[in-house]
């Protein structure tokens, strides 16, 4: 069993471990300049379909051995590469996680779960990799009754090398683009989640490959149906073919803006599952996202938490 330590309400846990870590001077604890961030190469498949092999290389997963076979991982939810060496994601994704489990696992470079290496004819990617994290940490307010203050952070044991396949995000950070997420605005969402299509579920996720989908934002009322929608949250409305759907909590939701780079506005967190609010198909299918601007102050202040922080561990997964 493997070391892993967590950072909740302020109180820090850590597993002791006889492997050891290197760190360099480097300063990870950064975000990264829109260039080096935002970047997706092919051009995007909208509906649900499968995205390019080398498009949106921010998308991660999240997930854990599988109990069965702990050389498989059951992965449970997505995220995102913000900087070299940290992944946003959801904070109720962790209350799904056994207690008893200590090893959680991040997937960088993946588009089809279940092959080895990943090809489109002659095109063929690099190999996915995975991490054993190193530290997380839920938002010191997160609700788990409400899925309020939905989000959390995990730092990666050593920063990783940006390539095609591998490549963060960039996060909103000026006032301009804090203020995109409005009504009919267009966002993509990007997950391995629940499609409907039994041909493309694997044993322990939705779909195997990664897809994409496009999501109007809606008025809040739209979502209200079920609780309050906060200000730090936004509601999309969205078809039953192409809505994000169990397996993409925790995912990105993201534009393209006019310099050419991606952004990430939300974070899948809950809704309708799937075609009517208890999945009965009768009512209109909606979404309910984390908005990231709301959080900007909480992730860089975690992440220069977590920089300061280590633990001795193994990083990647054999």
């Amino acid at each position: 069993m493997t070391a892993l330590s967590f950072i909740l309400v302020g109180m820090l846990f850590t597993a002791a471990s006889p492997f050891p870590t290197t760190t360099d001077e480097r300063n990870y604890t950064t975000l990264p300049e829109p260039g080096i961030c935002g970047i997706s190469v092919a051009d995007r498949i909208i509906g649900g379909k499968k995205t390019a092999i080398n498009a949106y290389p921010w998308a991660a997963l999240m997930g854990v051995p599988a109990s069965a076979s702990p050389r498989e991982i059951q992965f449970l939810c997505g995220g995102s590469l913000i900087s070299e060496q940290f992944v946003l994601s959801a904070a109720h994704c962790f209350i799904l996680i056994d207690p008893d489990v200590h090893d959680i696992v991040v997937r960088l470079g993946e588009w089809d779960i279940e092959s080895d290496v990943d090809c489109i004819g002659i095109i063929c990617a690099d190999k996915p990799m995975d991490f054993y994290i190193e530290l997380y940490q839920l938002h010191e307010s997160f609700d788990p009754a409400w899925n309020l203050n939905d989000v959390a952070l995990m730092k990666l044991p050593r920063p990783v090398g940006f390539t095609e396949f591998i490549s963060p995000v960039c996060l909103p950070l000026s006032e301009d683009l804090q203020e995109k997420p409005k009504i009919g605005r267009i966002f993509t969402v990007i997950g391995w989640g629940n499609t409907g299509r039994v041909a493309d579920k694997t044993p322990f996720y939705g779909s195997r490959y990664k897809k994409e989908t496009r999501i109007p934002v809606t008025d809040s009322e739209t979502c209200g149906s079920y609780r309050t929608i906060s200000s730090s949250e936004f509601c999309a409305e969205n078809s039953t073919d192409s809505q994000s759907c169990k397996g993409d909590s925790g995912g990105p939701v993201v534009a393209a803006e006019n310099d050419g780079y991606w952004y990430q506005y939300g974070i899948v967190s809950w809704g309708s599952p799937c075609g009517g609010m208890f999945g009965n198909g009768n009512e209109s299918a909606f979404g309910v996202f984390v908005r990231v601007s709301s959080f900007l102050p909480w992730i860089m202040k975690t992440m220069r938490q977590l920089g300061d922080t280590s633990t001795a561990g193994p990083t990647d997964v054999e």
